[in-house]
């Protein structure tokens, strides 16, 4: 596995224009005049399977035009990736190859290999004709639209329906240059290499963004102690999502894992309950204050993480984590009329975003479905390096914490110790609520002049409280 870190490349585009991206957990979150306001946008679940087609050009070709990867090997690999997704037992969702891509505009049939006929398939994606998987074979369509050599391959979702919150178009291009057989990556530009297994996560990871889901982040120590060591271990490796913004550890195959984490199969059947989700997971959910108990924190990662067995080998936890992110249902930009109010073409940012729920409610809301166990929940800051389409949660840049990651304990207030912890125990079913955490140590949010009228009952506590918890 080569050291340098590499992307995966998420892009929203809809007919109208780009559409911001609520990456960490749902991709996309309806808001008040585009889908359902506060739901996730996903496939029509009453249409199942989602149908998709894929380019019947090689999946690899080198630079002289030589095959790497034929088409019947490559669309093998990506229906059984399909398949990895499909096979989760508690999320109804299903998908089936339709086909080789329909003809549109310039393409004609064929092997997919320009810029010109890709723009004619997107056009097919955004008119609902078509979900698109096309093999740009030697790189030379990322390249051309301006992309990165790191970029192993992009998710568009093409169209929705924006009256009832559902994703009707999508497409994959995937990069492959990463499968020539060839690995210079200090030439001018790089060539990096990826192992079929690593090439087939890459698949997997934006199926996972073709099927509505955003990135998340859990075991983050990972990748900053892998940038010093440039290794994995088992433990944090099985924790750490397939829908993790970068790829840096070997293929979770190779390294004896399930092709999903923990994560990554909540994520997935909370989008797409089956019917049997309910037998096999409990929720916990609350929200997350700043100091002052009851100003509400947008874009935390919380982490809800079995507690580890010690007679056992391995550390459960860091192999059993899911997370949710602290507003992800209210939107990351809810507008303002006092400056943004401006006539084209200047910026009018009076509405915000079309995305998110405008309930103040939801501002610090987070909702972890997990199987059943014995829990801690901790808060931690988004990785400052994920922003834009490597983004996790309705911020970009991310706001950062003022202070270490802080657990859930039951005296819970603005003064406490933060690595103090009380454990949660969640059944199948289970919808336990009001685990709330106040973040130390952060600015008041209410000047002199304020008055909430909710602060003498909050549970803001004084440093007599933190005494009494501590002696």
């Amino acid at each position: 596995m080569k050291s340098a870190i590499t992307s995966f490349f998420t892009l929203l585009l809809m007919c109208s224009g780009s559409i911001p991206a609520n990456a960490g957990g749902p991709l996309v979150i309806g808001g008040p005049k585009f889908g359902i306001a506060g739901q996730p946008f996903t496939w029509d679940p009453a249409k199942m399977p989602i149908q998709y087609r894929v380019d019947p050009g090689p999946m690899a070709v080198t630079s002289s035009g030589t095959v790497v990867i034929d088409n019947p090997t490559g669309l093998q690999r990506v229906q059984n990736m399909f398949g990895v997704w499909q096979a989760v037992s508690t999320a109804a969702i299903s998908y089936s190859n339709a086909g080789p891509l329909l003809p549109s505009g310039s393409y004609t049939g064929g092997d997919l290999n320009s810029v010109p006929q890709f723009n004619d398939i997107v056009g097919s994606c955004k008119s609902g004709t078509q979900n698109p998987v096309v093999f740009d074979a030697n790189g030379q369509i990322m390249s051309a639209l301006g992309l990165p050599p790191e970029v192993i391959g992009f998710t568009s979702g093409c169209a929705v329906d924006a009256s009832t919150g559902h994703l009707t178009g999508a497409l994959i291009l995937m990069n492959g240059k990463f499968q020539d057989g060839i690995s210079t990556p200090t030439s001018s530009p790089p060539n990096y290499e990826l192992t079929a297994n690593e090439f087939d996560e890459a698949i997997t990871h934006e199926i996972g963004h073709f099927s509505g889901l955003g990135h998340s982040q859990i075991n983050i120590d990972l990748l900053l102690d892998f940038n010093s060591s440039g290794a994995c271990d088992q433990d944090r490796h099985a924790g750490l999502p397939l829908m993790f913004p970068e790829l840096f550890c070997p293929a979770r195959k190779d390294s004896g894992l399930p092709p999903l984490s923990a994560d990554d199969v909540s994520a997935i059947s909370s989008l797409y309950p089956s019917g049997s989700f309910a037998s096999n997971y409990g929720t916990i959910s609350g929200r997350i204050y700043f100091s002052d108990g009851v100003s509400q924190f947008q874009g935390a990662n919380v982490i809800a993480r079995v507690v580890d067995d010690p007679r056992t080998a391995t550390d459960e936890s860091r192999r059993i984590a899911v997370s949710a992110i602290s507003g992800y249902l209210f939107t990351g930009n809810p507008g303002q009329s006092f400056t943004a109010s401006m006539p084209d073409p200047n910026e009018n940012n009076t509405a915000g975003d079309l995305t998110g729920s405008r309930d103040s409610s939801l501002i610090g809301y987070y909702q972890i479905a997990v199987p059943p166990g014995t829990y801690t929940v901790e808060v931690e800051s988004i990785f400052d390096q994920f922003v834009s389409d490597s983004g996790i949660g309705p911020l970009s840049p991310p706001v950062l914490l003022a202070g270490p990651n802080e657990f859930w304990d039951k005296n819970e207030s603005a003064f406490d110790y933060a690595a103090q912890r009380d454990t949660i125990t969640v059944n199948p079913g289970d919808k336990i609520t009001g685990i709330d955490i106040i973040l130390n140590g952060t600015k008041p949010q209410f000047d002199q002049y304020e008055d909430s009228g909710e602060l003498f009952d909050s549970p803001l506590a004084s440093p007599l409280k933190m005494a009494e918890v501590g002696g």
